[in-house]
């Protein structure tokens, strides 16, 4: 059928409104779309979660993946160079079985060349085969991590699951983090994605408390409220669950730009058409893994057998009435650590090593085993702070080093790569300010910075020392 240029203008105008004029309903019931042509790569996604473990994996093809060309299997010993090189070599062959079929090679076929021809079929084309000859990928399997985020997902998933319906969103959204993290809180990925709902420094922090104190990404509970925000800022622009979920790996904006360049919202239409050039096998798939990832975890018995899943946590919620240091509370509640760290998961190292004070006003989890009435006692007796332990900040000159600086002011060159986000520890430049623990930096440093203060919220050292140390008002 053959469309006139005003039509295709009207469809993308209706599609842009929609966009940008719709508000968030409550969602009760929702039954998420499943496009006939989705059907592939759902079976495929259903496959990699639930039959196939991280020591195999599928050599297929990436626009459609129920083009599998052989399923690889490794030993446990096996090193990743050793993976690596399989993978390698099975890719090259089946690259040269689609070259000499490009060329019209019918007789005398082998092994792996009458097995592509099989799965493209004899009447395929030469530019069919030509193009998928650069598709060709390898998958590893998931179902040994989609296990064990089942087994793990019992102590946070009926929880997440009240907050989504008393957020008016769809209990289902609770499948995301066994795609994003196998429910693992403490995951990170190689892009700095970290926790259940693997958020982004970047955008953690516009719906999540991150800094050197306080980091939500890697607290199950207050994660899932910065997902539920951001859902739900997502779903009131694009009205589409499935343009939702896509948004969550691919963004809001570039879901907007897919529908704007499709003229629609149709997410098989949007897979199978849209070339835009972040849209890549991850994004296009998102939605496909999602839905296959709910089916695993709704029939895991059939896949996995009985599992005993973790128990739900259970815990006291305190208030903190002021800035406390964790020693003071460890000693007063007569609770070990490790318990508490389990529990706060939000608190960083340098709260646990009392650079920092647990900051007022947080919510402590503390366990359950424990009295009300006593904790209430024990806090009281621990030694509160009006503020928070002050930073200072070096400015870096020409010349200097990371472990230079690290050296002079008794920090690790890890305390400084985590307290500054730093990646690399070459990656320093002059002029750019270091933040610094001032209880690391030794005491001659710290008075000689308060005496020739101005006021107390610039602290510069003397000129002889041949620095700049400043302190600032603390991040609370």
């Amino acid at each position: 059928m053959r469309y006139s240029h005003t039509s295709t203008l009207n469809a993308r105008l209706a599609a842009l409104m929609l966009l940008f004029a719709v508000p968030l309903e409550r969602v009760e019931g929702v039954t998420f779309e499943r496009p006939d042509s989705l059907q592939p790569a759902i079976g495929f996604w259903t496959r990699v979660y639930g039959e196939v473990d991280s020591l195999s994996g599928f050599v297929h093809d990436s626009d459609n993946p129920s083009v599998v060309y052989e399923t690889l299997r490794f030993n446990w010993y096996d090193s990743a160079q050793v993976q690596e090189h399989r993978v390698e070599e099975a890719v090259a062959c089946y690259q040269r079985a689609l070259d000499a079929l490009v060329d019209g090679k019918r007789k005398n076929l082998t092994a792996c060349e009458q097995k592509v021809l099989t799965l493209w079929g004899g009447k395929a084309s030469a530019e069919t085969l030509t193009a998928a000859a650069g598709r060709i990928r390898f998958q590893r399997g998931q179902a040994d991590r989609m296990r064990e985020g089942i087994i793990r997902a019992g102590a946070w998933e009926q929880r997440i699951c009240k907050r989504l319906r008393d957020a008016g969103l769809p209990e289902a959204l609770a499948v995301l983090p066994y795609v994003e993290s196998s429910y693992n809180p403490q995951v990170e990925s190689h892009l700095g994605a970290v926790g259940l709902w693997q958020f982004t420094r970047f955008t953690g922090r516009h719906y999540l408390r991150v800094d050197e104190v306080v980091d939500e990404r890697y607290d199950p509970v207050k994660s899932t409220d910065g997902a539920i925000r951001l859902l739900a800022n997502y779903y009131s622009k694009l009205h589409s669950w499935p343009l939702t979920i896509t948004a969550y790996n691919h963004g809001l904006s570039g879901m907007r730009q897919a529908v704007q360049e499709t003229g629609g919202t149709d997410i098989g239409e949007i897979v199978r058409t849209y070339t835009g050039p972040r849209f890549g096998f991850a994004s296009r798939n998102f939605y496909a893994a999602f839905l296959a990832a709910g089916d695993v975890t709704r029939n895991a018995e059939k896949y996995f057998g009985k599992l005993h899943r973790q128990p739900a946590e259970n815990y006291w919620i305190v208030k903190v009435p002021s800035y406390l240091p964790l020693d003071g509370l460890v000693r007063e509640l007569v609770v070990d650590q490790d318990v508490i760290k389990a529990l706060n998961p939000a608190l960083r190292p340098a709260v646990w090593s009392n650079k920092k004070y647990v900051p007022k006003g947080f919510q402590l989890r503390l366990p359950a085993a424990t009295e009300s009435a006593t904790i209430t006692a024990m806090l009281g007796r621990v030694q509160g702070h009006a503020q928070q332990v002050p930073d200072f900040f070096y400015r870096v000159k020409a010349g200097d080093t990371l472990s230079g600086i690290a050296l002079r002011y008794n920090h690790s060159v890890s305390d400084l790569m985590i307290l500054n986000n730093l990646h690399s520890e070459n990656r320093i430049r002059a002029g750019q300010s270091l933040r610094l623990y001032s209880a690391l930096v030794p005491e001659t440093i710290l008075t000689a910075s308060m005496d020739s203060a101005s006021d107390d919220r610039e602290r510069v050292l003397p000129p002889a020392e041949e620095a700049s140390l400043e302190t600032v008002a603390a991040v609370p």
